[in-house]
This record gives structure tokens, sequence and C-alpha cells, in this order.
């Protein structure tokens, strides 16, 4: 079918192309997208390496556009994206495809729009935020003479440069949101192609569709599906890669100093005696369960010094209450799969943590998920009480609500965290806190009542991206042997 010839009203009906510097492109190899009933909802394209390859040779080959103009750009995509119908889809239309494929409910493909119009219009403040202080962009130095070269009294400067001029993205499916981070390499220059995931085409078709209605030189963003086998294709052709996964995929990645791997965040909350939990156990509940607790941001762990199976017990209820409706509810909060991809994941819950939540006779089924009759099953939301954090349990994270709660142990001290992505520190501890922040295992701390999955665009999230995809060098000229020492 032709691409968007066939929306019906239920959002359904779209086929996903790649999209090329040179335009749109239908491959002839492709691959059903289903929703979460199973049911067909249009066909992916699927790039075979040579195109990928191909492709990327075209965005090298384009012609470039200035950074002012690219800022311009990406501030009016952000807006369009929000807004406008791109392509004949609407952004309501957007976000029940999303939601009917990736199985997330429709609000979070809402609240999408408008973190993606916001990271827009923050495009060039977020820049200055991450460049170094007294680096000068490359972009800036002036070539015209000698004399210029260095731009300062002292004839030499620090510059900041790009260590590429094409980064290859393999995006994940889980949160639409993700793809605000590549957002950034197009405002460092980079020309950024990105492998879509197969349960969220949409999101990254969307933004180029934007990105290009806004006025962003046609080279500098490319939309390629492919399979699994053929992604490192995208990787090996750029210059930079930047690729989600599971621990696995960092692990593969690990010693690499030309791809960022970003895994689990295994993002947790702290709360110690001096701080009443059932005080905050909305902040608990939401940094667990907001946007479907499928971000690495949300809370996996939660310890507490203070009656620790209290809290698990509360927040059990709590997150009990949540309605288990399909995707395309206005009031659905939890995530949805195919019902066999459902009964696996019940199945394994049932065999790790299962006896100890409801009595080793307990039906997987009627604990984990809640059938919807459809072919699909709402996964329901897991906590789990331990004795300990030394539970290997403790370190577990699940694309849905799943928290781990263990008592705080205060000789632990927070080197016994591990890698944390967010930690949200519940405490009047000002010295513990410090200990938080300035601990290398734990990327973002949040002191006091802010959930672990709390975000501003110009923060680090893992660190920032700039930090991977530019550096900076010296640059001087020959004033620069006339010039002070400084």
């Amino acid at each position: 079918m032709a691409d968007d010839a066939a929306v019906t009203l239920d959002g359904t009906g779209c086929d996903i192309g790649v999209e090329r510097p040179s335009g749109p492109y239908r491959s002839a190899n492709r691959t059903p997208l289903t929703d979460v009933t199973g049911r067909p909802v249009g066909e992916l394209s699927l790039a075979p390496p040579l195109l990928i390859r191909q492709v990327i040779k075209e965005m090298r080959a384009a012609p470039g556009q200035a950074a002012d103009e690219r800022l311009a750009a990406l501030a009016r995509a952000g807006e369009l994206f929000a807004t406008a119908t791109l392509a004949g889809e609407t952004p309501g239309m957007y976000c029940r495809r999303q939601a009917l494929v990736s199985g997330l409910p429709a609000s979070v493909a809402r609240r999408t729009l408008d973190r993606v119009a916001l990271a827009g219009r923050a495009a060039a403040d977020t820049l200055t935020a991450q460049r170094p202080s007294g680096a000068v962009p490359f972009e800036d130095l002036s070539f015209g003479d000698l004399a210029a070269a260095g731009r300062t009294s002292a004839g030499a400067a620090a510059v900041w440069v790009r260590k590429g001029d094409v980064l290859g993205v393999l995006a994940p499916g889980n949160h639409p949101a993700t793809h605000v981070e590549w957002l950034g390499a197009l405002a460092l220059g980079y020309r950024v192609a990105v492998r879509p995931s197969q349960r969220d085409p949409f999101t990254p078709r969307r933004l180029v569709r934007a990105l290009r209605e806004a006025g962003l030189a046609p080279g500098y963003v490319a939309l390629l599906p492919t399979t699994h086998a053929h992604a490192e294709a995208l990787v090996d052709g750029a210059d930079l890669g930047l690729v989600y996964g599971g621990d696995s995929v960092v692990a593969r990645y690990a010693d690499s100093r030309r791809v960022l791997a970003q895994g689990p965040g295994r993002s947790k909350v702290l709360i110690t005696r001096d701080v009443p939990w059932r005080s905050h156990l909305d902040t608990v509940a939401d940094s667990v369960a907001a946007d479907a607790g499928v971000q690495c941001l949300n809370a996996s762990a939660v310890l507490c010094e203070d009656d620790a199976p209290g809290l698990a017990h509360a927040l059990a209820e709590r997150l009990a209450r949540l309605p288990l409706l399909p995707p395309g509810h206005p009031d659905a909060a939890l995530p949805v799969r195919p019902l066999d991809e459902a009964r696996r994941f019940a199945e394994q819950l049932h065999e790790s943590v299962g006896p100890r939540l409801a009595g080793p006779d307990a039906d997987p089924v009627d604990r984990f998920l809640a059938d919807l009759g459809d072919g699909s099953a709402v996964l329901r939301p897991v906590v789990v009480p331990l004795d300990s954090a030394r539970d290997p349990r403790f370190g577990v994270e699940l694309p849905f609500p799943y928290v781990a709660v263990a008592p705080w142990e205060p000789e632990l001290r927070p080197a016994a965290f591990g890698r944390t992505l967010a930690l949200t520190v519940l405490s009047e501890d000002a010295d513990l806190v410090r200990e938080c922040v300035a601990s290398p295992l734990i990327r973002n701390t949040h002191w006091g009542a802010v959930p672990t999955h709390w975000s501003r665009p110009g923060l680090p999230h893992d660190g920032a991206l700039a930090e991977f995809l530019r550096e900076s060098k010296t640059f001087a000229g020959e004033a620069a042997l006339r010039g002070p020492v400084r």
C-alpha cells in the first residue's frame, strides 16, 4: 500500500519507507507492521547494507548548512512535530499509531509531542550549556588571514571540534522521547542516520519529516529501517555510533571509542529514617510507573531504612490501582504486549519472583498480566519485597513497572548501589547526598521529592552527548609567539 494511503478511522494503515537525502524510497524487502493485537497495520521497508552505505555516502556529499540555520530549523521542527499535519499525519494520528504498535499508552506519545517541541526550542541554549567554558566552536573560527588565527589576544584558542561527520543511531523502541537525544547531534553539526525500532518507527519518521519541513538541509538526516542482522552496517558506515540495548549490547561496545552504548538505567529511590516514606509515596510511585514504567529513568529499586516491607505493601497497593486498558484508551497507564509475549513474561516472572509474591500455586497469568481479550494483554505492575539489597533481583530492570524494595543499610554507602542512572534521595543527611553526587556510579542525583524521571533540556542525561561527539583542540597562530602567557 502507498504511504498513508489506507488510513482507517482507528489510525492504522501506514507504511514506513526509507527516508534518504534524495527523498522517500520504498524498498523491495519489507516486513509487516502489526499492532499489539497481531493485526497488520502496514509495512516497514528494510534497507539492505548496500543501500545503507549508499545513503551514508549521499549524506557525506550533501551540501552543509550554517549553524544558525540548523538551530532555527530545529526550533521550528519541534513545533511542527507537536502541532502540524505532516504528509497527511496529524499529531493525534501519530499518537494513535505509536500507541497501537508500541503498546505504550497514547498519553506517552502525547507528552512526547511537548517534549520534542521543548527540546527544539532549547537546542541553541543546550548547545551553549554543553560547550566547555572558554572553548571556541570550530564554526566560529575565521581562516581569512593568518593574523586572525587563534581569535584571542594571545593568538591561540581552545577549539571545540566534531570528532566526525556522520552519526549512526540504532534507536530503541521503549519510549518515543529517546529520539530527543539525537536532535542534539544535529545541533552539533552531525549528519544523523537513524535505524528505527520496529516497535516505534513512527516517532523518528515524524521527526525526519518535521525537520525537512522546517528547512533542515536534506543531507543532515536519514531514516534507515533495517533488520537486526544488517544494523551493524549503519554503525560501521558512520563515523560514530549511538546504540541502545541491554547489558549484552553495553558489553559488546564497552571497549569502543567510536560507539556510545546506552544500556539499562537501574534508577533508584533512597529513603532514610529521618524522612517518613508515607509522606513521599506519590514520589516513589511516580518514579516507578510514570509513562508506563518503561524509561531507563523509571525507578526499578527502592531502598528504605524504616519499614521497607511496609513501603513495599503500600506501593503495591498504590500501583495496583492503575487501570488495565488498551493502549489507545485515554486513561491507559500500563504497557500492553501481544498475548503470547506477555505470557512468556509472566512465566519468567513467576519462576523468579512469583512464589514470594503470591504463593507457589498462584497462576502467573492472573498475577502478572491482564488478558484484554483481543490478542493482547496488559503487563501488571510488580513490587518485589527483598530482605537485602544484595539479592540479585535488586538489580533487575524490566519494560514495565517493576520495582524491588529492600532495607537500606547505612554501612553500604552509595558505592553499593552499582551503576545508577538516576537516584532520588529522600533524606536530611547532607553528607550522604554529597557522597551520591560525587559517586562515579551515579549519573544523576535528585535531592528531595523529585522523581527519578525528571529532566530538563540542557542538563546531562547519561553525561552530555556533546562529550562524546566533540572534543577540544588547540589552534594557534603566529600571534601566539608574541602574546602573553595567561
